[in-house]
């Protein structure tokens, strides 16, 4: 999960925050909503606020990567990136 930048690579949840300082002094936030399954085999929901307002959700085996795929969500709705 990662976007490319020129000569080098970077997370969404990076990219998120860059962007987000880079326009504006607005907080990012993010929460595990939900953990589905059982403890070997673990689904976790996160979203990520900006100042309070939903922008991404995601999901993924580990919080991370539940956080990387609401970030890239962010970044989507944003216009950062495309799909």
């Amino acid at each position: 999960m990662l976007i490319e930048r020129g000569d080098y690579l970077k997370d969404y949840k990076t990219s998120l925050q860059e962007v987000v300082q880079k326009n504006s002094d607005s907080k990012i936030t993010y929460e595990i909503i939900a953990e589905r399954g059982p403890d070997h085999d673990k689904l976790f929901d996160a979203m990520v606020l900006i100042n309070g307002s939903e922008m991404g959700r995601g999901s993924g085996r580990s919080k991370k990567e539940a956080e990387q795929r609401a970030a890239k969500q962010a970044l989507i709705k944003l216009e950062v990136i495309t799909e």
